[in-house]
Parts: structure tokens; C-alpha cells; sequence
């Protein structure tokens, strides 16, 4: 991406809203993060240009699409921006084909080149010839990315892609949104309101809440951060930890992680085969001794490095002690206990505790 970068300042005053956002970044690949209500669609609908009564400025990849000090405003159709709603929005009398050539049609003289590639990446040639309304979710959700990005965009804006699809619907539509992520060069900007969707698919992180910024950065760094932490029960705040299976069985396997943490996880595994789990702050149990003849298959010690109390629960920062394991600021899981819990274990920064995580309570995300 230019050194330039992105800039997004919006300001924008609505009866029991207001936005008022300004971020910068440099990373190509941005999540735009935050509960229900946060500003997220509204910030969007700026950047596209589709609200003039806010008052903005814009820069995205280095180019500006909107100065108010310099009477810049290009208009919408202009700005080059491939635009996939949360409902895909497809033209139910066109066939997928048609649907791609729509898009493809803002491409000028490479319309061909970026029809060829949507088709390619989005891996929709079989579904080509089909009525839009013969679809599944998933395809429906594919086809409308293909037809953004057959329109040859500058940037493509996704606002909660995955939203309307159930769990399985999500599995098999994300590798697709990954390959698309890891294959073009061009920014993206992603709503979600999902903690694994941040990590998985962002390089960089802007959280809002109540129309404005609250943290910008590393999305497993934010998602961790102190002010964050007071939204972890609208945004389902969970743990995602990297690993690798280092012995694998019929029913369930060992992982590693990178900082010599070993998980048993209910899954059969390939040895050597990488994986990413996702584990919720109050799925993660804490004891002032180390428990005997439990069903949990995951004990371990841990330091507490910080503790957050924020709306009648107590967040713990934890880093893991166990032998193998390093304690790194990767390394760190959060756990989510009530303050009479905390109390009682006398927690502090510093302090030693065990750790006890269910094999079931490790989702598998990647």
C-alpha cells in the first residue's frame, strides 16, 4: 500500500447518533470492529460517498475521494469502490453470469481481465449459468463478491459478508473470502462484528463503539486491549490461539502452540497440521491449586498479569507457566469470573494460578 495510506475522518449528526470518527492506517487489509449500533454500516455509507450530510475526508490507498478544505468530492460512482452489503442484493431477473457482467461493466477496458479473475478467485464457473434464485446463501454470498470485484475496484468495502449465514453456510464461504484477501493486492476494509472474523481476516483493527474510534491496531492486540475489554460482552470477546498438532489420535489431538503451550483438542488431526481455535473468556476456569481427577483435559499454571473489572465481571489477563510454554504477550488468554470469584482466589498481577480449559470448549476456526 502507498505510504500514504488510509485517513477517514467523518462526522455526521442524527437524532440519538452521532458519528465522529477519525483513523489512520497503512495496512491493507482493515477491520472496522464493534457491536451492533456502533456506526460501523453508517461509516461506510461515507466512505462511499452515499451520505452528503456528513461531513467527511477521505483518503483510501493514497488517493483522496473527498476534501472539504479543497472542495473535493468525487462522487460515488467515481470512487472506484467495490461494495459487497450484507445482503447480496442480487438482480433475481439476471443469471450469475449476468450478474458478473453487471459488475464488470465499471471495469472500462478491463472488464474481461477483472470478469476473468472474479470468476477465478471466487471459483464460480459452474455456477454461471444458474437463476440467481436457484442459489444457496453461499453462493449468493460469492456471487455478490465476484460481481464487486469483476467492476475492477480500487478497494473493496464488505459489510458483514458472513452475517446471514449460519455456522456450516460460514465454513465454507471463508476460504474463499481468505483467497480472495491473500490473492489481490487491493485494500479491503471489512465490517464484522465477530472477534474470530477480526483476527482471521484483519491486519489492522478500528474498533468503534457509540459512533466513535476506541482502538486502532493489531486485531489480536486490540481485541486484548483495556479498551476493549468493557465491550467483550456485546462482541462475544474470545481467546485465538495458533497451534500446531503434535500427536494426533481417533477423537482428539495434542496442539502446540508457537510459544510451547500443548492443548488437547476434540478433533482428529493430521501430525504437523496447523490449526486456529477460538476459546470464550468464560470458558476458561481458574483454580488457586491444582485440581485432581477432573474431566477437563487441559490444566495448566499461569501468571495473572492484569485483572479488569468492567460491568459486574472481572477480566483476567493470564500468561501461561506451564513447562514448554514461554510467557510472551502472544502467549496471554483472558478469562472472564465474577468479582466474588476473584475475591476469593485473591487475585493480582503476579500472582499464580491453574488454568482449566475443556477439550470441548476449543473451537476449531482455521
Amino acid at each position: 500500500m502507498s505510504s500514504a495510506g488510509t485517513l477517514i475522518e467523518a462526522r455526521l449528526r442524527r437524532p440519538g447518533f452521532a458519528l465522529d470518527v477519525e483513523a489512520t492506517w497503512d495496512e491493507r487489509v482493515a477491520v472496522v470492529f464493534g457491536p451492533s449500533g456502533s456506526g460501523k454500516t453508517t461509516l461506510f455509507r461515507t466512505v462511499l460517498g452515499l451520505l452528503p450530510a456528513a461531513r467527511a475526508r477521505t483518503r483510501l490507498a493514497g488517493v483522496w475521494l473527498e476534501d472539504p478544505e479543497r472542495g473535493l468530492r468525487i462522487p460515488t460512482e467515481r470512487r472506484g469502490l467495490g461494495w459487497v452489503p450484507q445482503d447480496p442484493t442480487l438482480f433475481p431477473h439476471l443469471s450469475v453470469e449476468q450478474n458478473v457482467r453487471f459488475g464488470a461493466a465499471r471495469a472500462g477496458e478491463d472488464a474481461e481481465r477483472a470478469r476473468r479473475l472474479a470468476i477465478e478467485v471466487l471459483e464460480i464457473g459452474d455456477l454461471l449459468g444458474r437463476r440467481v434464485d436457484g442459489l444457496s446463501g453461499g453462493e449468493r454470498q460469492r456471487v455478490a463478491m465476484a460481481r464487486a470485484l469483476a467492476s475492477g475496484p480500487r478497494a473493496l468495502l464488505m459489510d458483514e459478508p458472513l452475517a446471514a449465514l449460519d455456522l456450516p453456510l460460514r465454513a465454507r464461504v471463508l476460504p474463499y473470502l481468505l483467497r480472495l484477501r491473500d490473492e489481490l493486492e487491493i485494500p479491503i476494509l471489512y465490517i464484522t462484528h465477530d472477534p474470530d472474523e477480526a483476527m482471521l481476516v484483519g491486519e489492522v483493527a478500528v474498533v468503534l463503539d457509540a459512533g466513535r474510534v476506541v482502538a486502532t491496531g493489531s486485531p489480536r492486540e486490540v481485541l486484548w486491549s483495556r479498551s476493549v475489554l468493557p465491550l467483550s460482552e456485546a462482541l462475544g470477546l474470545e481467546n485465538v490461539i495458533d497451534a500446531r498438532a503434535v500427536e494426533a489420535g481417533d477423537t482428539e489431538s495434542t496442539v502446540e502452540t508457537a510459544v510451547g503451550l500443548r492443548l488437547v483438542v476434540p478433533a482428529p488431526l493430521k501430525r504437523g497440521e496447523s490449526v486456529r481455535l477460538g476459546l470464550r473468556a468464560q470458558d476458561v476456569l481458574l483454580a488457586g491449586e491444582r485440581p485432581n481427577r477432573l474431566s477437563a483435559r487441559n490444566v495448566f499454571e499461569a501468571a495473572v498479569v492484569d485483572c479488569e473489572k468492567r460491568d459486574g465481571s472481572v477480566f483476567v489477563r493470564l500468561a501461561p507457566l506451564s513447562e514448554g510454554a514461554r510467557a510472551t504477550p502472544d502467549a496471554r488468554l483472558v478469562a472472564k469470573i465474577t468479582p466474588a470469584a476473584a475475591a476469593e482466589l485473591g487475585l493480582r498481577p503476579g500472582a499464580s494460578v491453574y488454568v482449566i480449559v475443556k477439550a470441548q470448549a476449543l473451537r476449531r476456526l482455521a
